[in-house]
């Protein structure tokens, strides 16, 4: 159901509001119900935990529509952030706060656990759960932003809006749209015929 092609998880989430960038966007995530399947399609939850979160979701009605209301919030602060840095604009420092207090609620919940001998990375399962889906995506774009990937983050350059972001893994590093089928064909497309008409 949701598109996880962009490269990073905290793109993937940002990228679920389609033409981003437009005048008339497309919410994916309508619901807190639809942040859980988010959740759960991304491999954040297990379908067990999901479950956790929908009966959790129908106990707790004003909570869940408080804790989605956060996660939009979120979203659109690192969609504004990557974006911004795409433009070469200013990052704007509320948009890193937002960002920054869920990094931080994040990294408290990290814990150590065993795993055949060895260690992983394992997120704490809060009662509620209600951020559990918004640790690993604030992870993923600290991480983004402290990395060398950060200077291929791309934003789509089809002149509709289509603000798909993405880390361009082309060689040359010249990948200017979401996919070639949709906005590429279109520009390439829309290039043939202002050749014909003026040619």
């Amino acid at each position: 159901m949701y598109d996880f092609d962009a490269g990073d998880l905290s793109l993937d989430f940002a990228n679920t509001k389609n033409w981003h960038a437009s005048k008339k966007p497309i919410e994916e995530l309508t619901s807190y119900a639809d942040l859980i399947t988010w959740g759960e399609e991304a491999g954040l939850v297990t379908p067990e935990f999901a479950s956790r979160l929908r009966q959790w979701e129908s106990e707790r009605p004003r909570e869940a529509i408080r804790s989605y209301d956060h996660a939009i919030q979120v979203r659109e602060a690192i969609y504004l952030i990557f974006s911004h840095l795409y433009a070469k604009q200013p990052v704007m420092e509320s948009d890193l706060e937002i960002l920054n207090s869920v990094v931080r609620k994040a990294m408290g919940n990290l814990r150590l656990a065993p795993n055949g001998g060895k260690f992983n990375w394992k997120w704490a399962e809060e009662i509620d759960g209600s951020d559990l889906i918004l640790w690993p995506v604030a992870r993923a774009a600290a991480e983004l932003l402290t990395s060398d990937k950060v200077g291929r983050v791309r934003e789509c350059e089809d002149d509709r809006g289509c603000g798909f972001l993405f880390i361009d893994q082309t060689k040359n590093h010249s990948r200017r749209w979401c996919s070639m089928d949709s906005c590429g064909n279109r520009a390439k497309a829309k290039r043939h015929y202002s050749r014909v008409q003026t040619g």
